[in-house]
């Protein structure tokens, strides 16, 4: 498995900046938020940040995220299909990237789970299709808060097997596997082709319906999450993607960057180590 940083880490950082940080941590690979590209590409910088990321050897590994898309009216999707069309055609060519993240809607009335699945899978394949006309993948990520409308593994992997396209994939978050209750038997079942990407982090102990993105710890840190179990699990799918630690922890965003990014790329190594996980080499 390869070692990636997500950009909600480092969230101050520009996207140059970011990227030189994590390439002298260690990391092999980035994950860039959208607004962060998109700025590079207003500023004239896109082409700057694709050579840092060739001179640093560092792998583009997805864009996050995509959000809100499943439940919104037609007409909002409909420029939610546009945008996606903008990312893969202007930005994802230039820095290498493949790969874009989706999140699901929070549920703001009611609806029945079946219709919930039937638009969320609708919705899915027409973002497959367009990120497919450009070589491009869809990364569907759940969320373990109760008010999102797909909040399991099982739910997610329902939509996503269901449909059964190669360019679209899960992304699991061990933060939102936790909240949700989700089995790492259930994970373990999943083919490795059908996961994208997994972002890695830690909670601390305290009540699943009291935690928020910001309490995000580095792996191994927190102690609520057993990283172990879920590692384990991971790797009889046959998954050999990147890990990637995402955190969108405030008081991290106040310390020096690169000891922040140094810090998360030990804590990282030292669950996987301790979880008995080989990773691979690019």
């Amino acid at each position: 498995m390869f070692l990636g940083l997500n950009e909600a880490t480092l969230l101050p950082l520009d996207a140059l900046t970011f990227a030189e940080v994590a390439a002298t941590a260690g990391f092999e690979g980035v994950e860039f938020r959208i607004e962060r590209t998109e700025e590079c590409l207003r500023r004239g910088k896109l082409e700057d940040l694709a050579g840092v990321l060739r001179s640093r050897k560092l792998s583009a590994v997805s864009l996050n995220a995509l959000e809100d898309f499943s439940l919104v009216s037609a007409q909002r999707f409909g420029r939610m299909l546009e945008k996606v069309e903008f990312l893969f055609s202007k930005v994802c060519g230039e820095i290498g990237c493949d790969l874009l993240v989706a999140v699901p809607s929070l549920l703001r009335t009611g609806k029945a789970q079946a219709l919930v699945i039937e638009k969320t899978r609708k919705r899915l394949e027409e973002l497959s299709r367009v990120a497919g006309e450009y070589g491009g993948r869809i990364g569907f990520e759940f969320l373990g808060f109760r008010e999102c409308s797909v909040n399991t593994l099982e739910k997610a992997w329902e939509i996503v097997g269901g449909l059964n396209l190669e360019n679209l994939g899960l992304v699991i978050d061990t933060f939102h596997f936790y909240l949700s209750d989700s089995a790492p038997e259930t994970l373990a079942r999943i083919p490795g082709r059908s996961i994208f990407l997994i972002h890695v982090n830690d909670a601390p102990p305290l009540p699943k319906n009291g935690l928020k993105d910001a309490h995000r710890v580095f792996p191994g840190r927190g102690g609520a999450i057993s990283l172990g179990s879920f590692l384990r699990a991971l790797r009889e799918t046959g998954y050999d993607g990147y890990l990637s630690v995402e955190l969108f922890n405030e008081e991290y965003w106040k310390r020096d960057p690169e000891r922040v990014a140094a810090e998360a790329l030990s804590s990282l190594k030292s669950v996987l180590g301790s979880s008995g996980i080989f990773r691979g080499q690019r």
